[in-house]
Formats: C-alpha cells, structure tokens, sequence
C-alpha cells in the first residue's frame, strides 16, 4: 500500500448501492500501471425544480433526503437568479419516479436526467483519462472488484498530468460452426469453437493463444464448449487488460460469446467487478458494450468513422492501411476447414488467430485511439462513452459542469413530443450557411481565404449564448445580428459559450505552439490529439444549438449565427470584386475563392495575404479572414462539389501540392476499380496539363481498350454481399444469379452469407442479372465482357458530371460528325464490324432513346422528333438499340 498521495488515470466511473447509500467507485491506473479502486461515500444525487408546491409533494417520499431552496440562474435567456428547490436523493435508481411525480404535477424539473455517473464526475472535475490525485485515503480489503491496490477515498483532486499510464491490450476473435450445415451461426443454439486471443504485453510466457473444441496443432483443447468459455473468462481475469478489442467485436463477437455463455449457464464477469456481469445492449443499428472497469474498443467502428474506404471488411482494411492480408477463408469455408483433415483445421486457426493479430496491429500500429481519449479527457465523458455515444453526449457533459460552475442549471432533454415539435419548425425556418453559385469554367491560380473558424468567431464575436438571449427585457445597446435577433453586450455579461469558446481558442493555440517545439514522439502524439480534441469541441457548439433532442436549444441562436456567416461573406465578395478588382469565382459557408490575374506562387500569396490583412482589419471582434492555399487549377462542379490542383505552403518559398475532391467520389461500392482510375486520370489530365482535348482523348482511350477487351478483367468487377439465403430475395439481383450458377456447376463452391460476391457483367441476350458471371470463369472460358454495360451504367454517369462542367457534352465525349462515335464502335465490334441494330425488343426492356447518328442518350425524346444533331431515334435497351417495340 503506497504511503505518499496516490495519482491515478481514470478509466471508469460507476457506483454500488450498499445498505441504500450510493457508493462511488473509480477504476484507474498509477503511472507505474497498478490497477486501483478508489471507493467515495460522501456523494448523493440531486436535481432542481421550480413550483411552490414542491415541498408538500415530496414531503412523504422515503427517498428524499432533503429539500433547500437556492438561488440558480436559467439558461435560456437574460435574466437575474431565481429561486429553486434542490432536491437531494438517497438513491440514484429513484431519481426518474421523484421526476415523474413531479411533472405529473405541471413541476418543471431541472437536471434530472444527468446519469449519476456524471453528475459524480462534473462536481468533483473528474474526466475519462483524466488524472486525480487522491490526497486523503485508507487502505480497504473487498472481494468485490479485481485491482493490485483498494481505497477508500476521503479527499481527492483533479491534477494536470499530459502522460498516459501504460495500457494493457487484449484483441480477440471467434469462430462458430452451424449445427446445420449450411445456415449462418445461431447463438442460441450453434457453439462457439475457436477463439484466438492476442496480447500487447506477454501474458504466461505468450503474446497469443487459440482456444478450441477440437484437439489439434497450436491450439490449447477443450473437451466442452463450456469449458473453453470458462477459460476465456480465466483468461480476460488473470491477464487483466484494460482495453479489449477486435473487428466488428460489438456486433458479433462480444453478443454472440455473451448469449453462448448464458446457454452454457456461465455466468458472463470478466470485468473488473467480481459481481457485475458484461452488458450488452442492441440499439437501432448497433451495439454497446459495458465491461466494468475496462474499455471495449471496436476497431470496424473507429475505421469506419476516421477513414474514407471503398469496403470496410477486415481484409480490405488491414491491406489497405497495414499493407498486411487476411488468411484467404470465405465465411462459407468455416464449417468445412473444422470439420475438415488436420492441414484443413491448422488453417482455419492461423486465420482465426490472424483476424485478432490484424485487430490489435490496426489499433497500435494506428494509434487509433489517441484522438479519443483527448476528446474524453477534455469534454469529462469517459472513453467507452465518448466511443460508443455521439457528439450530444460530448458536449452536454462538457456544458453540465462549465454551467454549473457559473451558477446556472441546465434543463432536462426534451420529450419525443417536443422533439417533433421542433423538427418541424426547424424544416422550415433553420438556414445555412451562405454558399456562393459557382462561375461554371476551368480556373486558373485562384486564391482559396478562409474565414478562421468562422462559426466559434461569430460567436465570441456578437456574445451569442442562450444566457444573453434578449427575449423580453430591454437592455441598453444590444448587440443586433443580422438576423435581427439581439444578445446583451458583453460588459452587461458576457455568455458562458463564448468564454468557453475564447478559452478553447487560446488552449487550442498553446497547445499548437509546443507541439511544432517538441520533439519527443510520444509527447508529440498527446499534444496532437489534444489540439485535434479542442477544435472538434470547439466547432460543434453551433450545430449543438440548433440540435433538436439538445437541452440548450434556440433555432434563433442558431440562425442568428448563420445569418451573420452569409452576411460576413456576401460582404467579404463585395469588397474584393469592387475594391480589388479581382473575381470571386466560389465560395463556401466560411471560405472565399478569388481568381488572380498571377501565376507565380510567391505573388499569389502576397496578394492573398494582402487581401486577408486588409479585409481583417474591417472585421468586428475576433473575426479573422486569412490566406489559406492556392488553387493551380480549380473545376466546380456544382455548390459543394469541386476538384482542384491545390498547393499549401509548408515553408519560406516551400509548396506541397495534391488534388483536392470535395464532394466527388472516386470510390463506390457499386462501381468496379476501373471507374475510380478513370475519374482520377481525367481529373489529373484536367487539372494538371489544362488540357481538356487530352482528357478526352484519354477517356476514349479507356473506352476503346474496353471495347476490344484489353482492360484487365478483375478492373471490372462489382461487388457486393450476400446478406441472405437465395430464395429469401425479391427480384433477381446480379451477385444472386451468379450464385445460382456456382451451385449448379460445383455445389462444394457455393458462396455462403456473408460472402462478398464479385462479378463481371458479359456480352448476351438475356437479362442484366442473368448476365453476372464469375471474373475467374470469364478468364477461363474466354468470354466477352459487355462493354455496352460499363460504359453506360459505370464510367458515363460519373465522368460525364466532370466534363460536363467544362461544357464538353456527351455527345462530344463520345464523338459524332465525320469523326466515328463510341456508340458505333461498340455496335461495329459486337457485331463483327457491322452496324448492329435490333429490329425489336419487349417493351418491358426500354429504358430511353438513343440517336442513330450520334449516340446521345434521352431519357424520352424531344417535342421535334429528332436529336439535336438532325439524327433519327431507335430504343434503348439492355440488348443494344432496336427499331422497334413489341407491346
């Protein structure tokens, strides 16, 4: 037992009801990683109402420990303190009956939905991953929890310590095997058979052991399922790890372990509480996880959020971002390798085993979790939630104690009814920020400016804050925004969210400074996350107020903000275009793009600098216009969707350049890989060369290659999974025909659920889905990709936006006049260089017009008869054009 004050990070909140008295428990870890229990008494929860009769009403409750009046100030709104009750409980289990009584009765109440957790840890300044030091303490003896070290804690305090103690990581993965063969895995009835578990540090000599069922190679045997469940919940004990993770471990693995477990009548605790079982409880579209005093980290979840993948399958991720591979094993290969031959079983383990290892590699290897724990320790929620729940969680547990602190109490979420009440007013009065129409065209050396965190600015700027809300009451001098909306001057007061804000800033801008001056690694990853974690907390306040389920909400502080963004920069776009003499060619909620008559790098930036500092100085308050890169070469699409050759300074007469794609996708999971090279060669052509006959030529290229069957096959394959048995689909989906097709010419080959199918489309006469074929059996068997089909359904749709936008339209992409069209050469090659042109098709099987003599495309064809080009129609359909329909 240490003798001096004893530092610990703090890892989880939670608390024990004992002889009816809440008991506080807080799980962490020392700087040396001795696990702790700290065990605090003196805490009860509360909450406030405001109604005469409150006293009267509670006077009877068992419950209640007591009743005070107090002075508190509301949010919303400018107002003095006002007096309300301060309802002090016993219990925090009976805070929603003691609520419900009272709004039963027409009682407001105030703060009595904050989990007890958090109402804990916001009074005492306690955060996720944040440190306390507890100065006053007594050594205590229980059977309770499992930690090197148990107190109970007389007196504590939050202390400033940048150092994360040394963490303890267990990855693992499951494999389970239908009792009937062919169905997909059954937790109430189907067994787990392997599970691989790998470790950070050594845990009995190993950094990975295989559980199983079946004895074997590698593999430590059980003769029950039961019994290799046991000892995975030996294994989580013994080796204590504090964070336990694995890919797509939330929806699967974890539930499926946990209700096996239930069946084999085992108790699930492998937390850090000896009593507390694991919890795991299905929301709308996934599940979260409770395992007392340790963390569950789902890898897939955080991939998910923090990359922008075509596919998100554990092998594509680990390739894509570890350069590593998955063990070759389709989901419907499991059943066969276990109950295969020796050589068969030793591969479904080393997969198995590699599913945990790529888990653990992307988590470390990543440092995936960094962000996350700054996010926690700055906003006071603790990681597994901060993981697990959303934004709103965030901030309100932020704003809980930063309101507090000022004497305010925040109200209760509002209900389902008041919910839909304010979605409806906000369909129709909530507006955006301002978003110029872009000047159609291919731009050269434009100036991107940038508004320097706009929102947060405006809000510091004009003392926006429900506590400065002029509703009623005149004050003096008001602060009128441009939406006509009035907030009290900051010598009257001055707003809680914009102190919050101005402290964020100057934190955020500190914290900036050191980073760029340490040079140690691990100090550099801390003071990235941290300043990463201010801006995230700082940029979400204005969309936390016009949030619908938020406590704080006012959708007239909400626009009063916006309003004032579009005004800032419809004025900003005045100024440079009358005063510079310089076109603003786009410009975008908070950044303005003005195109230069310059084409050297140094001068643009000169000239942007000037712009910024001049523009500046106009500016009220804190609002600040500065240079933010150069565009070479910029092609707006539409409003929010652009590519650019940018280049960024880095340095004295030092520039980085890359492409820039805002809002243009160049990987779909409904597009082959072929789709993506050719959008990004186009655009390269485009914005690099300035040469648009080029891009042309070179999409032609493409086509053309595609049409005499020169593209690689696997560029054209699509994938997708099969989420259900085939018989249980409606319609006829591609990848289904297709398994169809496997079944019948090798049952032993069928995919199963949850196999990912990819296909190619081929030449034929049949339906589209009944023409999905397998890429290996196309290769094998020489047969003809259907180039019709990806030309029009994959590469057009996409590229012709692109070009679209430099006024090359489709007709031209494809070539008319004397020059040969794409659309006839692909008629000429599919028919042995003859024209080919169906003389009739089911009308079923239209889907438009086509022109004879240039190929452009209509949907229904023009009042005069003819294309644009003086060329006759024929239908379009999935077999090629048709003179004729038969109805």
């Amino acid at each position: 037992m240490p003798e001096r004050d004893l530092k610990i990070q703090i890892l989880d909140v939670d608390y024990v009801l004992i002889n009816e008295i809440p008991v506080v428990r807080i799980f962490g870890k020392t700087p040396e990683g001795k696990t702790v229990c700290g065990f605090y008494e003196k805490f009860f929860p509360y909450f406030y109402a405001i109604g005469e009769s409150v006293p009267e009403l509670l006077k009877n409750e068992p419950q209640v420990r007591s009743i005070t009046e107090v002075k508190r100030k509301m949010v919303m709104g400018y107002q003095d303190r006002i007096d309300v009750w301060k309802i002090v409980l016993t219990n925090p289990s009976k805070t929603p009956e003691i609520r419900e009584k009272l709004k039963s009765h027409g009682i407001t109440t105030f703060e009595a939905d904050v989990l007890f957790k958090y109402r804990v840890m916001s009074d005492l300044g306690l955060s996720g991953f944040g440190w306390i030091e507890i100065t006053e303490f007594s050594a205590t003896s229980t059977n309770t929890v499992h930690a090197d070290v148990t107190v109970r804690i007389k007196r504590m305090k939050p202390v400033k310590k940048g150092e994360l103690v040394p963490l303890k990581y267990m990855a693992f993965d499951i494999e389970c095997v239908p009792l009937k063969s062919g169905n997909v895995p059954d937790p109430k009835k189907d067994p787990v058979v392997l599970i691989s578990i790998v470790f950070s540090d050594m845990h009995e000599g190993k950094k990975s052991v295989v559980l199983s069922t079946r004895p074997g190679k590698n593999v430590m045997a059980f003769e029950s399922e039961k019994e290799m469940l046991e000892e995975f919940m030996n294994i989580v004990i013994d080796y204590d790890p504090d964070i336990i993770t694995g890919y797509n471990i939330n929806n699967f693995d974890i539930p499926y372990i946990i209700e096996r477990m239930s069946r084999n009548g085992i108790k699930p605790v492998f937390g850090r509480c000896k009593q507390k079982p694991v919890t795991t409880k299905k929301l709308t579209v996934k599940h979260n996880t409770s395992i007392t005093g340790r963390i569950v980290v789902d890898v897939y979840e955080i991939i998910k959020k923090d990359f922008s993948l075509m596919r998100y399958n554990l092998d594509y991720v680990a390739e894509k971002l570890l350069g590593e591979k998955k063990i070759s094993v389709k989901p419907s290969e499991i059943e066969k390798l276990w109950k295969g031959n020796d050589s068969d079983f030793e591969r479904l383990v080393t997969y198995c085993l590699k599913d945990s290892v790529l888990a653990m590699n992307l988590i470390l290897k990543l440092e995936l979790l960094d962000k996350y724990i700054a996010l926690s320790t700055l906003s006071g929620t603790l990681l597994q939630d901060t993981l697990s729940g959303g934004e709103t969680l965030r901030i309100e547990n932020f704003l809980l104690r930063e309101f507090n602190k000022e004497g305010y109490i925040l109200p209760c979420k509002p209900d389902k009814e008041e919910v839909a009440k304010r979605d409806a007013v906000r369909k129709t009065e909530l507006k955006g920020g301002f978003v110029l129409e872009p000047v159609r065209g291919l731009h050269s050396n434009v100036i991107v400016l940038d508004f320097k965190s706009m929102y947060p600015s405006i809000i510091r700027t004009f003392n926006i804050c429900p506590t400065t809300l002029i509703k009623n009451n005149e004050v003096e001098n008001p602060i009128v925004t441009a939406s006509g909306v009035k907030f009290v001057p900051k010598n009257v007061r001055e707003g809680v969210i914009p102190k919050i804000l101005e402290r964020l800033v100057t934190m955020r801008q500190r914290v900036k400074k050191l980073y760029k001056k340490e040079n140690d690694p691990g100090k550099r990853r801390v003071l990235f996350s941290e300043q990463w974690a201010l801006k995230i907390l700082a940029n979400a306040f204005y969309g936390y107020l016009g949030y619908s389920r938020a406590r704080i909400y006012d959708l007239d502080i909400a626009n009063a903000i916006t309003a004032s963004g579009r005004n800032v920069i419809q004025k900003t776009k005045r100024v440079i275009e009358k005063e510079y003499g310089y076109k603003v060619v786009y410009g975008d909620t908070d950044s303005v793009m003005v195109k230069v008559p310059v084409d050297n790098l140094e001068e643009i930036k000169e000239i942007g600098d000037k712009i910024s500092r001049e523009i500046t100085e106009r500016l009220p308050g804190v609002l600040e216009l500065e240079f933010e890169k150069v565009f070479k070469r910029f092609l707006p699409l539409t409003k929010k969707r652009y590519v650019a050759w940018k280049f960024e300074p880095v340095g004295d007469n030092e520039w980085k350049e890359s492409i820039e794609m805002k809002g243009i996708e160049t990987v779909r999971r409904d597009w082959c890989e072929l789709v993506g090279d050719t959008i990004r060669g186009v655009i390269e052509i485009i914005l690099k060369k300035n040469d648009i006959q080029e891009a042309v030529k070179y999409f032609r290229g493409v086509v053309d290659k595609l049409v005499k069957g020169e593209i690689d096959v696997q560029k054209l394959v699509i994938t997708k999974t099969m989420t259900k048995i085939p018989k249980n689909y409606a319609g006829m989906q591609p990848h289904i025909e297709l398994v169809k097709k496997i079944q019948a010419r090798n049952p032993a080959e069928t995919p199963g659920i949850g196999d990912r199918i990819g296909y190619v489309i081929i030449k034929g006469t049949g339906l589209l889905s009944k023409r999905a074929e397998d890429p290996n059996y196309v290769i094998e068997n020489g047969l003809q990709i259907d180039s019709r089909y990806y030309i029009d359904n994959q590469l057009l749709p996409p590229l012709e936006r692109i070009f679209n936008a430099i006024n090359i339209s489709k007709s031209e992409l494809l070539g008319n006049g004397k020059q040969i069209g794409i659309l006839e050469a692909i008629m000429k090659a599919e028919s042995g260089g003859q024209e080919r042109i169906l003389k009739q098709v089911s009308l079923n099987e239209v889907n438009g017009f086509v022109c004879k003599k240039c190929g452009k495309f209509y949907s229904r064809p023009p009042l005069v008869g003819s294309c644009e080009c003086g060329g006759l129609f024929l239908f379009s359909s999935l077999h090629g054009p048709a003179e004729s329909v038969l109805i």
